[in-house]
């Protein structure tokens, strides 16, 4: 009883604030693991609201890139439709082409058919003395012409032909020589060139043109496209570029189987109310050279506004003074002029009504006025006429 209790050694001596010790430091891991995950999973939210983020961008690029595609796709239809519209137009318009080209082969076919028949009757003609054996259908190849008519399969029945078979024509064997080389040549060339006329078959040629109907050798007369002066020409109408009279002529000379009209529109005209400036007439022969500066033609007839008539040389004065004088060409009026090759003579009016006559002396009928050329003068920059 007396004795002294020995103080007891290891885990067994700790008494109850010992004891105590271990559950605390156990609490404090536990503690610590927790304030790591929080640290964590802060560290962590960053991260993965940019890889939110991140994945959204990526989503609205694609959106986005769906969306291009889309509308290129669209875009790419429109387009391919357009051209699929173009390119069928192209074709249509093109087929028509080939058809209307084809329609115009097969009328050239027809043509150089009659041309070269495959089994043509040979035509017999005694024209005035002179011989000529011409196919038929080369007879017959102007359209609308009396030949074809005369020549035609049921009226040639109705026409009988002398012993050796040749039909008889009483015209003038020159033009008729020169209208059958004409048709011999187109079976050649559609596009043949008219023979030339001599002189003194031109009015004999004009008339059997008209009588025929023989359109290739019915010309119509226009401004001459070809002149050496500074005048502007747009069909038949002309303009003044310079100071100083230029004369240009028609093409062809006036016709002298029947009366011929012409006339002169004045489109504009700064010289209007002044002495002369524009001059409008007939001469003997398309002016030339020097001739196209000057209105004192030698074998002319010319009406100079605010003047009167000029041409001494193929006029008697009492002619010249028959038509009225002083009419100025201002703009809008028109002057125009007949010629009746039966009489020589020229009418002469002014805004549709008559201002005189005149007769060409008979002396230079035979030569220097035997052809007449439409002519037109010009003076002042900016007068422009326009010819019927």
């Amino acid at each position: 009883r007396g004795r002294r209790r020995r103080a007891p050694r290891g885990p067994q001596a700790a008494g109850p604030e010992a004891m105590a010790g271990g559950p605390s430091l156990r609490r404090d891991g536990a503690a610590d693991a927790r304030i790591r995950a929080v640290e964590t999973d802060a560290l962590m939210e960053p991260s993965f609201r940019r890889l939110l983020a991140a994945i959204e961008a990526e989503r609205e690029d694609i959106r986005n890139s769906q969306a291009q595609l889309q509308e290129d796709r669209e875009n790419t239809a429109a387009e391919l439709e357009q051209l699929k519209f173009d390119t069928e137009a192209w074709c249509t318009t093109e087929m028509a082409k080939i058809d209307t080209e084809w329609k115009k082969l097969d009328r050239l076919t027809d043509k150089m058919g009659d041309f070269w028949p495959k089994k043509s009757e040979i035509i017999k003609i005694n024209c005035s003395g002179q011989l000529f054996e011409i196919p038929r259908g080369t007879l017959c190849s102007v359209e609308g012409s009396y030949l074809t008519e005369l020549f035609s399969e049921d009226n040639i029945k109705a026409i009988k032909s002398d012993s050796d078979g040749y039909y008889y024509l009483d015209i003038n064997k020159v033009c008729f020589g020169l209208v059958v080389e004409y048709l011999l040549n187109r079976r050649l060339r559609i596009d043949a060139p008219l023979p030339v006329v001599p002189k003194e078959s031109q009015r004999d040629m004009e008339l059997l043109a008209e009588a025929w109907q023989l359109k290739p050798f019915l010309r119509e007369n226009r401004v001459n496209p070809l002149h050496t002066t500074s005048l502007h020409t747009v069909g038949n109408v002309i303009e003044a570029t310079h100071t100083g009279w230029q004369v240009i002529s028609g093409q062809y000379a006036l016709p002298l189987a029947n009366p011929y009209y012409f006339e002169v529109k004045i489109r504009r005209n700064p010289a209007a109310g002044s002495s002369g400036g524009l001059a409008i007439g007939v001469a003997g022969h398309a002016p030339s050279g020097q001739e196209v500066h000057s209105i004192l033609l030698p074998d002319s007839v010319m009406y100079a506004s605010g003047n009167g008539l000029v041409g001494p040389s193929v006029l008697d004065q009492s002619e010249a003074d028959s038509v009225k004088s002083g009419i100025y060409l201002d703009q809008g009026s028109v002057l125009g002029i007949r010629h009746d090759p039966t009489t020589h003579s020229l009418q002469w009016f002014f805004n549709g009504q008559p201002i005189g006559s005149c007769t060409l002396r008979e002396d230079v009928l035979d030569d220097r006025m035997r052809q007449l050329f439409p002519v037109f003068a010009l003076f002042a920059p900016g007068q422009v006429i326009e010819v019927e």
